[in-house]
């Protein structure tokens, strides 16, 4: 297999109707996926527009779906992340944020243009729905088909539900300086002023020559929003399902297929009889440049297809370790152990709050290479033949680790540092200790679960022993069985240290701080991140063997008081960061092989 210097652009290697790449701006290049029929030509063009926050978290596999679906009825489907979100360039935390996202609508829907496929339609979701509004709803219509799923009236309401429903589950206070804080966003003082002045009712022109407004069976909505809405061009449909979309936590999003179906035959009908036209599928590149740094160096990004699947992933480079590994630093950056990202759950390569995407540019500053990548069946990576997607603790789920370290590392796949959460941080330790990497970095890690094991050996890689799981393992069997298993396990949580040690040994099939010594005694540098339950799960009543790990210099563990399991909250997820930049910098950020 080749290094992944030499791996052909993504665009070469997955299904030919879905491409990944950056548009836009030189300095501001917005990423996104292309979806076009099997055939390259198009009856039209779609342009896909996200909501905010968690909600597009939650509604990312349910645009991959749509677009899948409307390639295959005859569009070419643009779906994308606005600036300062996703993979695209920027930060979330500049100013100008609705304005900026309102460009990258412009931007996006003059690529779908430059198309020229003949007709163009939008499709935007909540949020997506709105700023949609704001492009197309003043003056003559400036697109074809416009379709507002489950529509905010506005930004006000938008960040009034999403701040509820944060302080409920968090009992988050309002802050001083104006600022609203939502799961995985913090919005401040001007973007909430400029957001809530994004309002459907404020336009006046006709929209779209065709209007589709889907809303959520039951609910009446906003009254001067309904009345905007109320077009003689605009149909109304009821529909299921949202509160399953967009209102649950990410790994308990359920697609509604019969709203994508919806939307899929009502854009359809109107092109049944265009002729097809060929895409051009030069428009657009593969790589681009995400940053400059302050001293003048350049960061890029591209994507790639990794192992014989095509797994999904977008590898940052610092100049000096360019596309030909060429540069004045190159010998120094290529000594440099290569960082992999891993999904967190259903949480795809951008990493929780988007945090994989902001430390692979961080680091690229200090020189390392990191790979932020998709487990087969999530994010943006095929699904294994035979297995279902999204699956959180997927049974491929160390292959796809041992494929993706063997197509970018073939020549010394131990020179790198896994970082995950939660699932991602089991894989990563159970690979970690596997290759004997020079260091894994596990945050939350919940070593008290039982991976799934493969129905068959599908190793394609000779190295990996797939069927291994030694260092996660649950609850004793009899344990998991036990009819209150539940509520044993939330008694068993508030239990003092020294009955931790009793449980450890007669209901835990061993203790989690034996299974981090077996990584430590590897050879493994293993720093872990975990908040106050899942730190007490691990040091329960093991104060001796932590003790032990820590004299050996390869391992540390912080606990940080409060820290929410999935990194949606600002506060703590800052704090991880820094200790995270400041342990892999200090740890690997020199050109020495091993600690």
């Amino acid at each position: 297999m080749k290094p992944v210097d030499q791996i052909a652009p993504e665009g070469a290697r997955l299904a030919p109707r879905a491409r990944a790449l950056w548009f836009g701006p030189v300095d501001r290049p917005l990423f996104g996926w292309l979806h076009v029929p099997e055939d390259g030509r198009a009856r039209g063009g779609v342009l896909l527009t996200p909501t905010l926050g968690i909600e597009e978290v939650n509604a990312r596999y349910a645009y991959r779906r749509i677009a899948d679906r409307l390639a295959e009825s005859g569009f070419a489907v643009l779906r994308f992340d606005y600036e300062g979100t996703g993979d695209s360039a920027g930060d979330g935390d500049e100013p100008g944020r609705v304005g900026a996202w309102l460009g990258s609508i412009r931007t996006a829907l003059e690529l779908v243009r430059s198309l020229e496929l003949g007709r163009t339609s939008v499709v935007g979701l909540r949020m997506g729905a709105t700023l949609a509004a704001e492009i197309v709803g003043s003056g003559p219509a400036v697109i074809d088909d416009l379709v507002l799923w489950d529509p905010c009236a506005s930004g006000r309401s938008f960040l009034r539900e999403q701040s509820a429903l944060w302080k409920f589950a968090r009992g988050a206070e309002s802050a001083s300086d104006g600022s609203i804080e939502t799961p995985g966003l913090v919005y401040s003082k001007d973007t909430v002023t400029d957001l809530s002045e994004c309002v459907i009712a404020s336009g006046r022109g006709q929209m779209a020559e065709r209007v589709l407004v889907l809303m959520r069976a039951g609910r009446a909505g906003d009254r001067r929003m309904n009345e905007r809405l109320a077009m003689p061009h605009a149909v109304r449909r009821d529909i299921e399902g949202q509160e399953e979309l967009v209102h649950v936590q990410p790994d308990a999003a359920k697609v509604p297929d019969e709203t994508v179906t919806i939307i899929v035959e009502w854009l359809a009908d109107a092109v049944a009889s265009a002729p097809t036209r060929s895409i051009d599928a030069d428009v657009v590149g593969r790589s681009c440049a995400v940053r400059v740094t302050s001293d003048g160096a350049t960061i890029e990004e591209r994507s790639v297809s990794l192992g014989p699947l095509g797994l999904f992933g977008i590898m940052t480079t610092p100049l000096a370790c360019g596309e030909d590994g060429g540069g004045a630093d190159a010998a120094m950056v290529g000594q440099l152990p290569t960082v992999f990202f891993s999904n967190a759950g259903v949480i795809d390569h951008v990493g929780p709050a988007r945090l994989w995407v902001q430390l692979s540019r961080l680091w690229a500053e200090a020189g390392f290479r990191s790979l932020r990548f998709d487990l087969s069946g999530l994010g943006d990576s095929p699904v294994r033949a035979g297995h279902p997607g999204l699956e959180v603790l997927s049974p491929d789920g160390l292959e796809d680790m041992a494929e993706v370290l063997h197509a970018v590392l073939a020549g010394d796949p131990t020179n790198a540092v896994l970082v995950g959460l939660c699932s991602g941080a089991l894989y990563a330790l159970e690979e970690g200790m596997a290759r004997a990497v020079r260091g894994v970095c596990a945050i939350n890690p919940i070593l008290t679960l039982n991976l799934p094991e493969p129905a068959v050996d599908q190793a394609s890689d000779p190295g990996t022993d797939v069927g291994r799981r030694e260092v996660t393992g649950g609850m004793k069997g009899w344990v998991r069985k036990m009819p209150a298993y539940d509520l044993i396990n939330r008694v068993v949580q508030r239990l003092p240290s020294s009955a931790w040690w009793i449980i450890n040994r007669v209901a835990v099939e061993t203790p989690p701080a034996q299974r981090l010594g077996q990584v430590v005694d590897a050879q493994v540098n293993v720093l872990v991140i975990a908040g106050t339950d899942e730190g007490r799960w691990l040091r329960g009543g093991e104060s001796r063997t932590f003790r032990r790990l820590e004299d050996t210099g390869r391992f540390r563990m912080e606990v940080i008081p409060g820290l929410e399991h999935t990194l949606f909250e600002w506060r703590t997820r800052e704090i991880a960061a820094a200790i995270l930049t400041e342990h892999v910098i200090g740890k690997f950020g020199s050109s020495s092989r091993r600690d």
